[in-house]
């Protein structure tokens, strides 16, 4: 497993709070450093200040739509992982049924298997229950070696033969693929992160653009309580955001595993149908 994030170790409420108050915190201190400069400060001073305030709260600007565009791409990369892995899941049900008995039977059994704990691990991400999400993710691998396990028997069976079946090949290739994405998705989920040189940069232009503005306000002798307040919950909320959209389990975003649940429901249906085939081939056969 990946090594955890720093900002981790908090929650996106508490985060929030503690990059609240020490925006507001460095709003003070520089308001205080200002007064105590007005009276030495000339007008052409003040007016810097102004200037290099406004490039600085630019630059966070900048920082903080660069943050988010890189969140945004690594929650989508998780989006269309997990989309390509239905989509997998599905073929393989499908194409068991070109397999031989009992190889066939085991197949759905355990990709429906699959299909379930998958969805029951976003289902549990929401709630942070990292144990279990860990368990579920060490159970799917298993089945995906049983999975492999089934794929090579088939082609041991096929070159034994001597027959080249184009389906046990696909078969092949299918588990493969569910093997390869699973990788993807847990590279794309744990270790495809925001670095850290980024988001200490980011705080840094934060923290210094609000103690840059108090301090501009403080040379100019007013300030307007609310108008700074409001700024510093506007930048601590999108900062929530982007790390929420970062992390691994996200609070605020939910990824939509409708289709995992629309494969889910296909094999139950296709399943269905093919237990009332077997059992109207046995009621003949009577």
């Amino acid at each position: 497993m990946a090594t955890p994030h720093f900002l981790d170790q908090f929650s996106l409420g508490q985060l929030f709070l503690i990059v609240l108050f020490a925006m507001l915190l460095f709003i003070e201190i520089g308001f205080r450093l200002g007064q105590r400069s007005k009276n030495n400060a000339a007008k052409a001073q003040a007016s810097q200040v102004r200037s290099i305030m406004g490039a600085l709260l630019g630059l966070l600007a900048f920082m903080l739509a660069f943050s988010f565009a890189a969140g945004q791409s690594h929650f989508e990369l998780r989006t269309q992982d997990m989309v390509e892995e239905a989509r997998l899941a599905r073929n393989i049900h499908y194409q068991a049924e070109f397999l031989s008995e009992p190889y066939a039977t085991e197949t759905r059994q355990i990709i429906r298997k699959y299909i379930n704990d998958r969805i029951l691990i976003e289902r549990l991400a929401s709630e942070e229950k990292v144990a279990e999400i860990l368990e579920l993710i060490e159970q799917s691998e298993h089945m995906q070696q049983e999975l492999w396990r089934i794929a090579a028997a088939n082609e041991a069976q096929s070159r034994a033969s001597e027959s080249i079946e184009p389906a046990r090949n696909r078969f092949t290739e299918l588990v493969a693929g569910l093997i390869d994405i699973h990788a993807q998705r847990l590279q794309a989920t744990l270790m495809n992160r925001i670095p850290d040189v980024i988001w200490s940069t980011l705080y840094f232009c934060a923290f210094l653009s609000m103690l840059v503005m108090g301090y501009q306000a403080g040379l100019v002798g007013r300030r307007s309580p609310i108008a700074t307040a409001s700024l510093a919950v506007a930048f601590s909320g999108i900062m929530m955001l982007i790390t929420d959209l970062d992390r691994p389990m996200t609070n605020l975003f939910h990824m939509d595993n409708h289709i995992m649940m629309e494969v889910l429901q296909l094999m139950d249906v296709e399943q269905a149908a093919l237990s009332g085939t077997t059992a109207g081939a046995l009621v003949e056969t009577e």
